[in-house]
């Protein structure tokens, strides 16, 4: 990887492409001036400002830490069921019930949850409830009741609850789809391959596969995707690096929207990625974005998700404090009613964030804010990627430090040559998917 994309914390040169690392604007240079300015980018950053300044440019200089205004809760993670069906190694949740027992939340648990959620909501405005597990279809009765009951609390203030859920797949029926159907949720199926793959990375309890079994309840699923924002989710480990494969084998299901993340750390070590993995994963997402820009320029569709992804955030153009809402309007509850700054963080001490009995802990949500926003991470403030990245997944940093920042501007800097490929090929295709 060239000094460039490690060095400088001003700009970044991407082709024909500048990035101003502080702001996230995007330049379109010519030929000889991204050249020249590539060169002084690998020089230093006082040769970078000179020829920033002889195009008329400047970089501005990372402004001190804001000070943290804190948000309403508008998004909220309901872990309604602390065990799974099946026993994929690499398991955030450590087999699902984040290593303790086997627990379900309760009514109780769940309505003073959404209480909360819709208390601290003003009239007219939106809220989101996720269900997560373990496995969450392990608790179908408390789904379609929290609905119901986030449904009819919402309308009394005029607030509009939408749904999503986070699911394995393997024990969807006809009547769940109807109902996701009718509240029109976001579903996301993990599954990491085809059979071969999936099934030595996603047993069931006993042993078996669990493909077979995705199969065939995806098709509920599938016969109501204009209704439901269907999409699959790959956790990458060095035993799926064959991305291509993998992706194409799980469109070939019915998916339209195939996204995929690396495994980064796990509870029990198994499966997170290494060294030269992350060289491996480059390389396999690459070939991915090939693919997506193929089809995507000879008008088909592809499913592969993240390369999408990134070209609608280069389009904003909306530079990141944080890398995900988490802690600022996004927090989980676990079964026994323990806020978390997310739902990777349910029974991990560094993510508390107060409880039911006595509210959320917003002193707790300031001092996470503060502490992880990008301001004050070390080497971010750096990094030319800083404000595109937002220092990355609070959980994988706090737990495995930052193996993957090699990776994360590669993939970038990938992003950025494709955004010049498709502005210049296609520049309406921002105009549908990048509002």
């Amino acid at each position: 990887m060239n000094e460039s994309m490690q060095s400088s914390g001003a700009a970044h040169v991407a082709g024909n492409l500048l990035l101003m690392a502080e702001t996230a604007a995007i330049f379109n240079l010519q030929p000889e001036d991204a050249d020249r300015l590539a060169t002084a980018i690998e020089d230093n950053d006082t040769s970078t400002r000179a020829e920033l300044e002889r195009l008329g440019l400047s970089a501005p200089l990372m402004p001190p830490p804001p000070a943290t205004e804190l948000h309403p809760v508008r998004a909220l993670a309901l872990t309604v069921s602390q065990t799974c069906n099946l026993a994929c190694g690499y398991c955030y949740a450590s087999g699902g019930n984040f290593g303790g027992s086997d627990t379900r939340m309760t009514w109780d648990v769940a309505r003073r949850a959404v209480d909360q959620l819709i208390a601290d909501t003003t009239p007219g405005g939106a809220v989101k409830i996720a269900f997560m597990g373990g496995e969450p279809m392990v608790a179908r009765p408390l789904i379609r009741q929290v609905v119901d009951y986030a449904n009819q609390r919402g309308a009394v203030r005029a607030i509009r609850c939408g749904y999503s859920l986070t699911t394995n797949g393997t024990l969807i029926t006809a009547q769940d789809a109807a109902f996701f159907a009718e509240h029109n949720f976001a579903a996301t199926v993990s599954l990491d391959g085809g059979r071969e793959v999936n099934d030595v990375m996603r047993p069931t309890r006993s042993g078996g596969g669990s493909f077979d079994r995705v199969a065939e309840r995806l098709q509920a699923l599938l016969a109501r995707c204009d209704q439901i924002a269907l999409s699959a989710r790959v956790t990458v480990t060095p035993d799926n690096l064959n991305l291509p494969r993998v992706v194409n084998d799980i469109a070939a299901l019915g998916f339209a929207s195939v996204g995929v993340s690396p495994m980064i750390t796990s509870p029990t070590g198994q499966g997170a990625l290494k060294g030269r993995q992350f060289s491996q994963l480059l390389d396999a997402m690459r070939a991915c974005g090939d693919e997506w820009m193929q089809h995507t320029l000879t008008g088909r569709s592809h499913p592969f998700a993240n390369l999408a992804t990134v070209l609608g955030e280069l389009h904003r153009g909306k530079p990141r404090s944080h890398g995900c809402g988490a802690v600022r309007d996004y927090l989980a509850v676990d079964a026994s009613g323990q806020y978390s700054a997310c739902h990777r963080f349910v029974k991990d001490p560094l993510g508390n964030m107060g409880n039911l009995q006595q509210g959320i802990d917003h002193i707790a949500r300031v001092d996470f804010l503060n502490a992880r926003t990008v301001e004050r991470q070390s080497p971010c403030t750096r990094c030319w990627a800083r404000r595109l990245c937002g220092g990355g997944c609070h959980q994988e940093v706090l737990h495995a430090g930052r193996p993957a920042c090699d990776f994360v501007r590669g993939w970038l800097d990938y992003g950025l040559r494709s955004y010049g490929q498709l502005q210049a090929a296609q520049p309406q295709w921002f105009d549908a998917h990048a509002a």
